[in-house]
């Protein structure tokens, strides 16, 4: 029989869909934040997001940062120097010459943190859990992959007792289940162990966070200023005194303390036996004065690995050299009063330059440099070539070559990359001892080696997060060793009278690290059968 529809039932009957015509159902707000919120507290998008970091942070050692070198990033985009106007522009953009100062490194860092705060507080929740439940009873002991039956003497409770003192041996949590706990209806001893390896995973995770955290505050708040001065010299804790400063995002000129240190003397020993470069130094000690608003706080000794701390500053030891005090005068006109800070050369040698005049705005002022070698130890091999024969300045000799002319001193350039024309070069060079002068230029200048010091460089920091830094790496240590040593066990003793004797049947699963547990297993139920009296394996 054909069933047949009226006009009315046709006509609200909704007509079928045709095909293609359907759009893809696009989740609400609500449902798109929950699927981002999903997606973002998953470990994998944490490490994804740590790689990216790392990937900036690895642009910031490539690319020059307008926070710690603004000249060559001036450089950079003006074409100067650098892959080209163009790509420096493209870099500008992408705000890649401050990466740490970014809006996106930022966003990064703050989902990092997000992710990993989603991802750590459910698991710290459910292993909290674990932790405090006891051993849940066994079932079907016999159907487990590692397990063995005993026949006993003695009776069930006391059986239990026997294999409690193993298992406790063994540093299993224990748990006695009666006969009425049990689907088996006999009595029962759970066994469990291994909570360290999550909670050494989770102690591992989080000394990433609190590591992530520890940088930055430091890269926020911290201070970085590295300074060199002569005996004799002082500087002052103010931005512009140091030669490199890397101050963090929110340490302000205001946050330098002001504290002036005085350098009074320095002591360098070196190691008897000489390297293939020269001279290596045992130690080097520099005797520094504190002073605040005038007047002297402190004296202490820095050396390497000893910094003195003050006023939450750092002064670590860094390095030294040579710095002879060198005066050039145009008649009694005084030019040039300086201590040259000099630098190692190798094999004893100490190299430097003296900026003597900068010229001036009459063209005919020319610039005028020395450009000098410094030998501690003076003498000469047979082939008439002059070394140092020690590290100690017992025959100290200053050789200088003066030069005079356009010589780029006006170059935002280190002073040892003058422009070195010969034609410009006066005079063969001048070789001084401690206390002599000498005329050059045709006596229109006398060069004086006037007195010979040391000069000595310091680190001065604040790490205002270093012990942030100090508790995640024990964190980390603290957590990777039981994450890699220890395993989830279970084990339970099952033990019911059976025609007057005992019977024993022990069952364990393992959690992690299956293949291992088997010969555990055999160990403990070995050890149980021969604890237990009369015990005879089945």
């Amino acid at each position: 029989m054909t069933e047949t529809s009226t006009p009315a039932e046709a006509l609200s009957t909704p007509p079928p869909p045709e095909r293609g015509t359907h759009l893809p159902e696009l989740p609400g707000p609500w449902e798109t934040a929950v699927r981002s919120w999903r997606r973002l507290r998953r470990m994998s998008t944490a490490l994804i997001l740590l790689f990216a970091l790392a990937v900036a942070s690895i642009l910031a050692t490539f690319v020059p940062q307008e926070p710690l070198i603004p000249a060559t990033v001036a450089d950079w985009r003006s074409g100067a120097a650098g892959p080209g106007e163009a790509v420096a522009a493209a870099f500008d953009a992408m705000s890649l010459f401050d990466v740490f100062g970014s809006w996106w490194f930022g966003v990064l860092t703050f989902l990092l943190f997000v992710s990993l705060t989603g991802c750590l507080i459910p698991r710290w929740r459910a292993f909290a859990h674990t932790v405090r439940r006891r051993p849940v009873a066994g079932r079907n002991l016999a159907r487990l992959t590692n397990h063995r039956v005993l026949t006993v003497t003695l009776p069930p409770s006391e059986a239990l007792a026997v294999a409690e003192r193993v298992l406790a041996r063994r540093r299993y949590r224990r748990r006695r289940l009666d006969a009425a706990d049990t689907d088996s209806g006999a009595t029962q001893l759970a066994g469990e162990r291994g909570h360290w390896h999550e909670g050494g995973s989770l102690i591992f995770h989080t000394s990433f966070y609190v590591l992530l955290a520890g940088a930055v505050i430091a890269h926020s708040f911290g201070f970085i200023g590295q300074i060199n001065i002569a005996e004799q010299s002082s500087f002052a804790d103010t931005r512009i005194a140091y030669g490199l400063a890397e101050p963090g995002r929110y340490f302000g000129l205001d946050d330098h303390r002001g504290f002036v240190v005085t350098l009074d003397d320095f002591t360098v020993r070196y190691h008897d036996e000489q390297i293939a470069n020269g001279f290596l130094a045992s130690d080097f000690v520099s005797t520094i004065t504190i002073s605040e608003g005038g007047e002297p706080m402190r004296t202490e000794e820095v050396r390497v690995n000893h910094p003195v701390f003050h006023d939450g500053m750092k002064i670590y030891q860094a390095r030294f050299g040579m710095a002879p005090r060198v005066v050039v005068r145009a008649g009694d006109t005084v030019l040039f009063d300086e201590r040259v800070m000099m630098s190692d050369a190798g094999r004893g040698v100490w190299t430097g330059v003296a900026k003597v005049s900068m010229g001036g705005e009459d063209a005919d002022a020319p610039q005028v440099a020395l450009d000098m070698v410094f030998l501690p130890d003076a003498d000469v091999d047979a082939a008439g070539v002059p070394f140092s024969a020690s590290p100690e300045p017992t025959n100290p000799r200053l050789i200088a070559d003066l030069y005079v002319g356009d010589l780029g001193l006006e170059r935002p350039v280190p002073a040892g990359e003058f422009l070195r024309d010969e034609a410009a070069r006066l005079d063969p060079p001048a070789i001084l001892g401690e206390g002599d002068e000498t005329d050059m230029a045709g006596g229109n200048l006398t060069v004086e080696f006037a007195e010979l010091a040391m000069w000595s460089g310091f680190q001065v920091s604040r790490a205002p997060a270093r012990w942030v830094l100090l508790a995640a790496g024990v964190l980390l240590l603290v957590g990777l060793v039981p994450s890699l040593y220890s395993y989830r066990r279970r084990v339970w003793v099952e033990a019911e009278e059976v025609d007057g004797t005992t019977r024993v049947t022990v069952g364990g699963v393992a959690l992690q690290r299956k293949p291992a547990f088997a010969e555990e297993f055999a160990g403990l139920a070995d050890e149980l059968d021969e604890q237990l009296p009369g015990g005879k394996a089945r």
